[in-house]
């Protein structure tokens, strides 16, 4: 039980008026029979005084005692054990057995038992404020809790649209707040959802209308006659033809609608998937790679390697001599450059279009803020560190041993 609910908090609220209740029953219903046992007890008391200062005899004793709807036990052994001591006096006590008192008195001629016949009627009118009040209080208890039941729904409906499920709907057609706030939410979700289709079909009628004339130029392109100038021409048609798909999954990873497909790939196998990514032409010069461990990583190859990608196409882009290294450690896979510090923490570059790019032409500001949504699907995090000239930026991994528990979280 989250404590942290309202519904919760509600809930231990009624929890500890029901626990008031009962206590105020119990010191009720123990007030009760104190108050009867204090009038029985005066009452013995003023008749055993009665018979003591009139030094009544045996016959006057029973008379007088039959007179106030007593009777004579004749067989004191009779009794059923469970008999309970109630009152005591100086020379007298009472006993109570099965809701009956006994008055047990000591004279100079002997202890004499009497059953009182008399009825001493409980007041149990508090027991029905008291119960009323309880039933008042319970009924405005669920009526509440009933009111804000919707709560959960919403909540349970703003998780799935938290993880990209715009299909969900949390309508209400009551009047109160919570209902108001629902029909609200589900009004938003559902332009939402209205703008993010527009931008898909948008973004993806324009993808398909650049690979229509990349695929015409490459046609063009083998008839040309140079060996050289048409495989330069082919790779730069390729390489526009891979930006598109890239620029396609990164579209689906950051509308949350890409279904992660992890598997068991060596970190060697990523970086070399990575650097062909990036479809160089002298990547030896460029890339160096300073250790590669060959650990196993549970991942999806191709987005985890995009992730990698946008590092070194980062690092190629800010270092200074236009040269990245990588590297490959247990626990973390870092890419490397000599250049200027990050003028901000490394959060403010995980939004995307950061401000950094307003004076800088490399880019629109979504290559951490990619790296990072990667590296979140899998479990991992970024890291940052300036030392010395060299900006490194670090995929902290799962250490050797500790990456089938990732997979089981997946």
């Amino acid at each position: 039980m989250n404590l942290n609910s309202i519904i919760s908090k509600l809930l231990v609220a009624y929890l500890v008026i029901v626990g008031v209740f009962i206590f105020l029953a119990a010191g009720q219903y123990f007030f009760i029979n104190a108050q009867l046992h204090k009038n029985v007890n005066s009452k013995y008391h003023n008749i055993e005084k009665y018979i003591s200062s009139n030094r009544l005899n045996y016959d006057e004793m029973l008379q007088y005692l039959a007179s106030l709807n007593f009777e004579f036990v004749q067989n004191p052994q009779s009794l059923p054990q469970n008999e309970v001591i109630a009152l005591v006096g100086p020379r007298y006590d009472a006993m109570n057995v099965d809701d009956a008192f006994f008055f047990n008195i000591r004279t100079p001629f002997g202890v004499f038992l009497f059953k009182d016949l008399n009825e001493y009627p409980k007041n149990y009118g508090s027991f029905w404020v008291i119960g009323i009040l309880f039933i008042v209080i319970s009924g405005i208890f669920f009526w509440i809790y009933k009111t804000l039941k919707p709560l959960q729904n919403l909540k349970n409906q703003i998780q799935k649209f938290s993880t990209g499920n715009l299909n969900i709907e949390c309508k209400s057609d009551k009047k109160d707040e919570i209902a108001e706030v629902a029909n609200e939410f589900d009004n938003a979700v559902k332009k939402i959802a209205l703008l993010l289709e527009s931008r898909q079909l948008f973004l993806r009628t324009i993808m398909h209308e650049l690979k229509t004339p990349i695929a015409k130029g490459k046609i063009v392109s083998n008839l040309i006659e140079d060996e050289v100038q048409k495989g330069r021409i082919l790779h730069i048609f390729d390489k526009l033809n891979n930006q598109i798909d890239d620029f396609a999954r990164i579209e689906r990873v950051l509308t949350k609608n890409y279904k992660i497909n992890k598997s068991r790939f060596s970190t060697g196998a990523i970086v070399n998937c990575a650097v062909e990514m990036m479809m160089l032409e002298s990547s030896d010069e460029k890339i160096k790679v300073l250790g590669l461990k060959n650990r196993k990583l549970n991942v999806d190859l191709e987005l985890f390697s995009l992730a990698v990608k946008n590092l070194l196409d980062n690092g190629l882009k800010y270092s200074i001599n236009n040269k990245v290294a990588i590297k490959d450690e247990d626990g973390f896979i870092a890419v490397i450059s000599k250049g200027p510090k990050l003028s901000h923490p490394l959060k403010e570059y995980f939004k995307p279009f950061h401000n950094d790019t307003k004076s800088r032409n490399h880019g629109m500001g979504l290559g951490l803020y990619i790296v990072h949504s990667i590296a979140l699907l899998h479990n991992m995090s970024l890291e940052y560190l300036y030392d010395d000239g060299l900006n490194i930026f670090k995929i902290i991994t799962p250490k050797e041993g500790n990456d089938l528990q990732v997979k089981g979280k997946s």
